[in-house]
């Protein structure tokens, strides 16, 4: 029984041992058949089938070298460089003698700038062949990305040594002594690369670019001529025609080689995308549009261009074109990229700004380093208060796209309200470098010179921009603040007396007017009818009604009371409306009255918003802290966005001792994101930035506010204690002296004299 057992034994592990061997030998067979098919596939440009059948290859033998290296020459033919990048680093790993594999693989890490990467695969291969020319170009552009010329000098002369007619080779080494400023070799080094290959049209290009670097123009545009006549099919030469023409500001010139591009080959839709660009920048939006559509009408698979035009018309306004083209884009394929960036856009015009940023997180792991969707990402950081966030996106996506313009243009904007003039000034004429007609960076760069007190130069800036744009309030009001200044009122009132009738309602520019005509020795009768004339062209504006009844204040508080709750009824939202019925009515000591008049309206209508913030107004002149921050807090109860109510009751927090700053913030966040240009809510939010040591941020939300009303003490004052937390002291005491200028009373007026004595003292 024994041996019979045995020998079933010995036959069942035989027939196993046989069955493994014969899988192994069948696996081998069949990987081979799928690889030899692939090949096949390969030889008739049938590269879809050459795939699945590596990829059937790899699946019975994932250690297939031979076939992950073929699969990743196919996907860098497709241009998926993630899927290119993962065989052929797998390709290097499993088989290290396939130095194609090792090479690519180490250019993949040099453009990922994984420097130490990249020169460990490129010492693999010159380990085993010190004489390999790619591995020798390839260490020669790492030495020069590394600052180390000689070196890379060095590594290209032996690649040559190796391969002295490999046009490529000289045109590294053309841009090896071009950083070493050995001009005269390096043209000729340009040219032998030209004369090795004149069919190449990268040759004609590197040598042009590098006359127009040395700005040899007419040597640039004579290889470019060349180019032409050698290569009579290509749109290349014109192209680069079109260039050096912008560099000289010949727009005229620029389109017709354009054209002539486009004549040459009226099939390449990224072609037409180029010149709808060019439209662009121009400023000849149908042309532009045209373009785009001309690109779609030629294009195999058109809905990368779709994509493009919804972009434009998101970016110049056509927000019902750009929805209608992003619909049809994405019903054919939504995975594209363009499409995916307009609805972003979308996302942030609708001030769905969180959804924004996750859409946008999620994308950049596909697309690291696009920059226009780091600069998004700064626009929703910005939305959502958060500067620091901004400025450290805006900056990536300048590193990213160094010529985007309006990256460029937001940084010096933020620069502007954080008050870095010199840093806005810079910034904004780098966008208008690269783009002209960046009209916002040509009102950032005119603000930034007249808070920077060159008045004389403001002037002429703002008296420039006026005539491009004559009709545009903020460029008027500037100008009428720059003729204040340069204490030419006559001038200032002209200005300030256009936006009156371009924009009836315009608070600020009307303050200014007021002013200009108290200091011209006005007497108050004359104002107050100035203000009712103004009053009978905007009946609507509660603004205007809050500077009426602050003339009466003084001689006629019923007057002053029954404007004020004018102004409530108009403006609801306004929370100075509120605080100044309640400083009348405490000053006519009818305090209680007011309070029960109050609480019997709540009876009728307990979501009566404005009673809640008139009992919270009284209860803070009476001094009743908590009584007023339960009313501010009723009143949220009911409409949890309401911006008077978040804000009173943020300060109120702020000001109380061992108060909850968290909350605080909390409360003046909501306040801001429903009122971002109110000023008394931005000083609110400073103030609360300050009390909880982040100065920066106070300075930067108090800078907005004093841009948009200059003539508010409390306002210095604030900023002035920010800049000195800041460590800013002079700045701060030069602040401090502005709140504290005659005739500006202030509550904290007292307070503020004994901070800048002690200051002073301190010096």
């Amino acid at each position: 029984m024994k041996s019979n057992r045995l020998s079933l034994l010995t036959t069942f592990f035989s027939f196993l041992l046989c069955s493994l061997l014969l899988t192994g030998c069948l696996g081998d067979k069949n990987k081979e058949e799928h690889y030899q098919k692939a090949m096949s596939y390969l030889q008739e440009q049938k590269d879809k089938e050459a795939i699945i059948e590596l990829l059937n290859a790899i699946q019975i033998d994932p250690k297939y070298a031979q076939a992950r290296y073929q699969l990743g020459l196919l996907y860098l033919k497709k241009g998926d460089a993630r899927q290119a990048f993962d065989e052929l680093q797998r390709t290097a790993t499993l088989d290290p003698t396939n130095l194609d594999a090792c090479i690519k693989t180490a250019e993949f890490y040099l453009v990922a700038q994984k420097k130490d990467e990249a020169r460990s695969g490129i010492e693999q291969v010159l380990r085993q062949a010190p004489d390999n020319k790619d591995a020798l170009a390839l260490l020669a552009n790492l030495e020069m990305i590394d600052g180390k010329t000689d070196a890379a000098l060095t590594a290209i002369d032996q690649a040559i040594a190796a391969s002295a007619n490999e046009d490529r080779l000289y045109s590294i080494k053309g841009r090896i002594l071009t950083a070493q400023e050995q001009f005269a070799e390096a043209e000729q080094a340009f040219v032998k690369a030209l004369e090795l290959d004149s069919k190449k049209p990268i040759n004609y290009v590197t040598l042009s670019s590098y006359y127009v670097d040395r700005k040899e123009l007419d040597k640039a545009r004579a290889t470019l001529d060349k180019m032409a006549a050698a290569l009579p099919d290509s749109p290349q030469p014109y192209l680069q025609m079109a260039s050096i023409d912008l560099i000289e500001n010949d727009e005229a010139k620029a389109e017709q080689h354009l054209l002539q591009a486009l004549k040459i080959d009226p099939k390449n839709s990224k072609l037409h995308v180029a010149v709808a660009e060019f439209y662009v920048k121009k400023g000849a939006l149908d042309q532009a549009e045209q373009m785009y559509k001309d690109a779609i009408t030629v294009a195999d698979k058109p809905e990368e261009f779709e994509a493009q035009l919804a972009n434009f018309y998101f970016d110049y306004g056509k927000f019902d074109q750009a929805k209608e083209m992003l619909a049809k884009v994405t019903k054919t394929n939504d995975k594209i990229a363009a499409a995916a960036l307009v609805k972003v856009k979308f996302l942030l015009k609708d001030g769905k700004n969180q959804e924004a940023l996750d859409t946008i997180t999620n994308m950049l792991r596909d697309y690291p380093r696009w920059g226009e969707l780091f600069f998004l990402k700064a626009v929703a950081h910005s939305n959502l208060k958060d500067m620091r966030l901004t400025k450290e996106s805006l900056l990536e996506a300048i590193k990213l796209s160094p010529g985007f313009a309006k990256a460029h243009s937001l940084l010096a904007l933020l620069a502007l309200q954080d008050g870095e003039f010199d840093t806005a000034k810079k910034e904004a004429a780098t966008a208008l470098k690269i783009n002209p007609r960046d009209f916002q960076a040509a009102l950032t760069l005119s603000k930034s010179v007249l808070f920077s007190k060159e008045y004389a130069t403001a002037e002429k800036m703002f008296s420039e921009l006026h005539a491009k744009v004559p009709n545009n309030v903020e460029v008027l009001g500037s100008l009428g603040l720059t003729y204040i200044a340069l204490q030419q009122e006559s001038k200032a009132k002209e200005a300030f007396d256009k936006v009156m009738e371009l924009q009836p309602d315009n608070v600020k520019a009307f303050t200014f007017l007021l002013q200009i005509a108290q200091k011209g020795g006005t007497k108050q009768e004359e104002l107050i009818k100035m203000a009712e004339a103004q009053i009978a062209k905007a009946p609507q504006s509660g603004g205007l009604h809050i500077l009426l009844a602050n003339l009466y204040l003084a001689t006629n508080p019923d007057k002053a009371l029954e404007l004020y709750r004018k102004a409530q009824e108009l403006d609801p939202d306004n929370p100075q409306t509120y605080a100044m019925s309640a400083l009348v009515l405490t000053r006519q000591g009818k305090t209680d009255q007011a309070i029960a008049e109050f609480n019997d309206l709540l009876v009728k209508h307990p979501k009566a918003l404005g009673a809640y913030m008139g009992l919270g107004s009284l209860y803070e002149q009476s001094g009743k802290i908590d009584l007023a921050k339960g009313a501010y807090a009723k009143a949220l109860s009911v409409k949890p966005d309401f911006a008077p109510a978040a804000n009173n009751l943020a300060w109120l927090i702020a000001e109380s001792k061992d108060g909850d700053l968290g909350e605080a913030l909390r409360l003046a966040m909501i306040a801001k994101q429903q009122q971002p240009d109110n000023v008394n809510i931005m000083d609110t939010l400073g103030w609360v930035h300050y009390k909880r040591g982040s100065y920066s941020l106070a300075r930067s939300e108090l800078s907005q506010a004093m841009q948009k009303q200059d003539n508010m003490p409390i306002l210095h004052y604030h900023f002035a204690l920010a800049l000195y937390g800041d460590g800013k002291k002079q700045e701060a005491i030069t602040e401090l002296l502005k709140a504290l200028a005659p005739n500006q009373p202030f509550k904290e007026k007292d307070e503020a004299a004994a901070t800048l004595k002690k200051w002073q003292s301190e010096q």
